[in-house]
């Protein structure tokens, strides 16, 4: 093991030595810092359990009264409509619309709490 130390220290010594050997030693050694900074830098996708659409109808059955779909609808139909043609919810499945509500309820400038009766109104309402 001691062995194989020195000969490893001796190999470093001499490309710390060469500058031919340095400088591809420092190229190398930067391609691997900015391949590992640039793996960091990516989007990590979240650790939230995908749920089917048939679960996510359900839950918003579950957590939303027929009186707060009905005012998610009365949100759905004055704000959407105020940029674009009205696309009603059974134009589009479960998965799309989960795609689509985040960034236009962004858009829309909807309160939480509004975004989640709008939401549970499309998706009561979508194709499964």
């Amino acid at each position: 093991m001691v062995n194989y130390a020195i000969v490893l220290c001796y190999c470093l010594y001499l490309q710390i030595n060469n500058p031919f050997i340095m400088n591809k030693f420092t190229t190398a050694l930067t391609i691997v810092a900015a391949s590992v900074l640039m793996a960091q830098c990516t989007a990590k996708k979240t650790a939230t359990s995908a749920k089917s659409p048939e679960e996510a109808v359900a839950e918003v059955k579950r957590n939303y009264s027929e009186a707060q779909m009905e005012e998610g609808k009365t949100l759905f139909m004055g704000s959407c409509n105020k940029c674009h043609d009205l696309k009603e919810p059974p134009t589009r499945t479960v998965t799309q619309w989960e795609r689509i509500l985040p960034r236009m309820t962004k858009k829309a400038k909807l309160q939480a709490d509004q975004a989640g009766k709008v939401r549970a109104y499309v998706l009561a309402h979508a194709k499964l």
